[in-house]
């Protein structure tokens, strides 16, 4: 990496990209800032076009070159100028976002568990909501149609990674109702009041957690769906969505394994 190949101008191509890619304005750009989630991306395999760098981030530069990415070398100024966060990290790379498929290609196991988030449209709660999916042993996660974009650079930071490591599903409501229904999956709903309680309903096998968005519920059409409660004390209606979610995935005891133990 060689002083003359610093980025010096705003005007450079890959800035403008990251920018806008930052913006959401590139179709299949994923926007990754932070050696973390850089690292994370490739483990997990994505595609990256290029790493930027804050020149005087030389440890970081030498080691993710060591990786065999393409790094180049930015005046810190500027890449704090594209950065979507207040204080830049110091890195940020650009990559191929990661195609959603439908859940009907996925093949689960004897006792999976996927969460399905209806419309989130805060991507700091989808991206909590994958963490805790993560971290609480679920499979996987479909994100259906209508909320925040799954690999944006808000629900990817709120995921710390999870978007990356989970596998992820798109689709809509109707048809991934379906698939997970032919696949035997028991398929159940947060409900804010009157569904089985949490702590006493039965999880095993193949288990579909259902979760809707901040101020709306889930489609007509999973009123089906058997409702489960977290039960509250004092006055408290209602539970924010992430922390609800987190609530019932670790309410169906996958940390511990299919048996409980």
């Amino acid at each position: 990496m060689e002083a003359e190949l610093v980025i010096r101008s705003r005007q450079n191509s890959l800035l403008k990209r990251a920018s806008a890619a930052g913006a959401g304005r590139v179709d299949g750009c994923l926007l990754l800032e932070g050696e973390r989630l850089i690292r994370d991306a490739i483990e997990c395999g994505v595609e990256l076009e290029v790493i930027l760098v804050a020149e005087d981030r030389m440890d970081i530069a030498g080691d993710l070159a060591s990786e065999g990415a393409e790094v180049r070398l930015v005046e810190p100024a500027l890449l704090q100028q594209v950065s979507t966060l207040k204080t830049s990290p110091g890195s940020l790379a650009l990559g191929v976002t990661p195609i959603l498929k439908r859940v009907v290609e996925w093949q689960p196991g004897a006792d999976d568990l996927v969460l399905v988030i209806g419309p989130v449209s805060d991507p700091g709660n989808m991206g909590a909501l994958l963490r805790s999916a993560e971290a609480a042993g679920a499979s996987a996660a479909v994100c259906l149609f209508g909320g925040a974009r799954p690999y944006s650079p808000k629900v990817m930071r709120g995921s710390m990674g999870s978007a990356l490591r989970l596998p992820l599903f798109g689709g809509g409501a109707e048809e991934t109702l379906v698939a997970l229904r032919e696949m035997q999956f028991k398929q159940a709903r947060a409900a804010t009041r009157g569904g089985a309680d949490a702590s006493s309903y039965d999880f095993s096998g193949r288990v579909a957690l259902w979760i809707g968005g901040e101020t709306e519920d889930l489609p007509e059409l999973m009123e089906e769906l058997e409702p489960i409660t977290i039960t509250t004390a004092g006055a408290v209606e209602s539970l924010n969505v992430a922390v609800a979610g987190a609530l019932l995935l670790f309410a169906t005891g996958r940390t511990q394994g299919p048996e409980g133990g």
